[in-house]
């Protein structure tokens, strides 16, 4: 298939990654062939890995000017493009297979109607030397709870609850009940710029290989966490019914009301309408006794909600004295089900950018994650933290306008619903972010219009 989906001409001072000589005339820029092939991830699916994939739909974004392609792959694979203006690109790639053709194509059973396939590439090059580029898709971990509603951007700092209202929700998306005991929630370790240094990969994320050892496996089959945290239980003490979900609270407080600290400072809200009531949270990760146990300051903000479980503190690498979800590092946020043998297994590695003295986190395979999301600004400053078979884009909180609204907004992230089947919410769950989620402001148990 050879389609030009559209370009336009733009000023060459705007774009980035290109070769002068080889793509610049006098006073023209000159686009060139180019062409995106798709294949089945290997390490997944390694007995279709050197078939192409067809009627895969690709988006190539310029990251200089926002322009975008789009176009459909032909029977081998490939999406042929004669005419590409140079520079870099990121490069997205989407597929939904039937049951029937997931059995045929990959050649496995699948209890889904619909399986949903995601590729995500990082400042893909464009020139005159480069044409072409092979991106590798895959299915996210098959399972019925999802992540519903990330709130890591916080409350207003001085009229709101600044970062002391963040939580966490967790959905169930099937059609029965399933216990949350010994759910994990894993936040992500990752390089916080995406520049490119002899300790990183292309895309500027750390090249765990050389700390983890593996090869590129470090790089693709692993996540790298710094807060790895796990709700109690007996095994069947805390139900999440079909279509509810479960909310894990930074500090379970009613924060629209005032209170003290643990050092008896009045904490006073001058507006409530911009923060939330999490007093009715399900679980909190109350860090007060875990800090004292280590011979660290609790927080001064971390009060006790006796009413409300406490999470498992499994691993803490990181500096922060409670779970505050960092607004500036962005971190992935994953959930996954694991032995306390198969934890106790798991690697401990430095970054590749502190070798000798670094902070140990943990390598956890990747197999283990039922459900990821990356999270990123417009910018993204960042590289992705989980592999693309994880979560194939990322999300972050927009104004109505649809631009990146920033921190302490009081906006959330929350997954789109897809259905209601005789009162029972099934949330949108095709392995990419950007798809999937919306912005509105936080609202525990609330859900998007």
């Amino acid at each position: 298939m050879k389609r030009l989906i559209f370009w336009l001409i733009i000023p060459a001072l705007a774009l980035l990654g290109c070769n002068r000589d080889d793509d610049f005339g006098k006073n023209e820029i000159k686009p060139v062939p180019y062409t995106v092939s798709l294949r089945y991830d290997a390490s997944k699916y390694p007995d279709v890995a050197d078939k192409g994939v067809a009627n895969v739909t690709v988006t190539m974004e310029n990251a200089a000017t926002g322009d975008k392609i789009t176009g459909k792959t032909d029977a081998n694979g490939d999406l042929k493009l004669e005419a590409v203006l140079p520079g870099n690109y990121s490069i997205k790639a989407e597929l939904q297979l039937k049951k029937s053709e997931y059995e045929q194509e990959i050649g496995e059973e699948t209890s889904y109607e619909i399986v949903h396939f995601g590729g995500f590439q990082e400042k893909a090059i464009v020139n005159s030397k480069i044409s072409s580029t092979i991106l590798s898709i895959s299915s996210g971990n098959f399972g019925d709870l999802v992540i519903k509603q990330y709130y890591y951007a916080g409350s207003n700092s001085k009229t709101g609850a600044n970062i002391r209202d963040q939580f966490i929700e967790i959905h169930n998306n099937s059609d029965q009940a399933i216990y949350a005991d010994g759910l994990y929630l894993v936040f992500l370790e990752g390089n916080t710029n995406n520049n490119v240094t002899n300790y990183t990969l292309s895309n500027g994320q750390y090249d765990w290989s050389k700390t983890a050892g593996g090869g590129s496996s470090a790089n693709t089959d692993y996540v790298y966490a710094n807060i790895f945290i796990k709700i109690p239980g007996n095994g069947d003490q805390y139900p999440i019914l079909p279509g509810k979900s479960i909310v894990i609270a930074q500090t379970a407080l009613n924060h629209k009301a005032p209170y003290n600290d643990i050092n008896g400072t009045a904490i006073s809200i001058q507006n409530p309408d911009e923060t939330i009531d999490l007093s009715h949270a399900d679980f909190e990760a109350y860090l007060g006794a875990y800090n004292i146990s280590i011979g660290k300051k609790p927080f001064a903000w971390d009060i006790q909600n006796i009413m409300v479980p406490d999470m498992l503190i499994s691993y803490w690498s990181i500096a922060s004295n409670d779970l505050v979800l960092n607004v500036t590092s962005m971190l992935g946020l994953g959930i996954l089900r694991a032995t306390d043998a198969e934890v106790a297994s798991w690697k401990k590695v430095v970054t590749p950018k502190s070798p000798v003295t670094g902070t140990l986190f943990l390598q956890i395979p990747k197999e283990y994650i039922i459900d990821g999301v990356d999270i990123t600004d417009d910018e993204q400053k960042a590289p992705k933290d989980f592999p693309s078979d994880i979560d194939a884009t990322r999300t972050f909180v927009v104004n109505e306008k649809g631009l990146a609204a920033g921190n302490f907004t009081g906006l959330s992230v929350i997954r789109k619903t897809k259905e209601n089947i005789n009162g029972r919410i099934v949330l949108q769950d095709t392995n990419n972010s950007a798809n999937d989620f919306v912005t509105i402001k936080a609202n525990p148990r609330g859900y998007a219009k």
